[in-house]
């Protein structure tokens, strides 16, 4: 008997046991305080953790964007978000124009888009990290990704899915929203003299 969310077990053709992993998405939604506070935690701290072994060295101008404004780095931090899933929602229209999005590519195109959210969101962490350990005195940006993710992880423990979604969204969106804020008027920045 098998169940959606449990793994269904079946000898493949090299004669070795298989675990298929029937994955609902929904079942996020019924997933407990606990496994939501460990998997906010362990996807902060990774996706941070990548995020800060590749772009080290433009953390600090991130910050100071970030933090210059930070209510209006919330703002262009939903921008930043809209425009990725917008960018591969139209990806994933034209391709079914052109009768090429399988279920295969479908898939494909979910795991990009679930990477592309980690990275952004990454980098809003380690943002907003390095900022955290700046305001106590000195820009660590590891203790500072480590320390929110357990602020993360609390607001996954002790709120409600929704409110918790909101928090950790908006906590991304701080950190990203500066550099896109940079990003978005860099030609106004150009054309004005001096």
């Amino acid at each position: 008997m098998t169940v959606a969310g449990t793994a269904a077990f079946g000898v493949g053709s090299d004669g070795w046991f298989t675990a298929v992993q029937a994955v609902e998405p929904a079942a996020i939604l019924d997933a407990s305080g606990p496994v939501l506070a460990t998997l906010a935690f362990v996807a902060t701290v990774l996706s941070g953790g990548a995020v800060l072994s590749v772009a080290g060295g433009r953390i600090d101008d991130a910050v100071d964007a970030s933090m210059a404004n930070p209510l209006v780095s919330v703002v262009y931090g939903l921008v930043a978000f809209g425009l990725v899933v917008f960018l591969v929602g139209y990806a994933v229209s034209q391709l079914s124009r052109f009768g090429v999005a399988s279920g295969v590519l479908a898939t494909l195109l979910l795991i990009v888009l679930c990477l592309l959210v980690l990275s952004l969101s990454g980098f809003g962490f380690v943002v907003v990290g390095a900022w955290l350990t700046t305001a106590v005195g000195g820009r660590e940006p590891w203790v500072g990704l480590v320390a929110v993710g357990l602020v993360c992880a609390t607001v996954w423990l002790v709120l409600p899915f929704a409110v918790a979604a909101v928090v950790w969204l908006a906590l991304a969106c701080l950190g990203v929203g500066g550099p896109t804020r940079r990003w978005i008027h860099a030609d106004e920045a150009e054309a004005t003299p001096g």
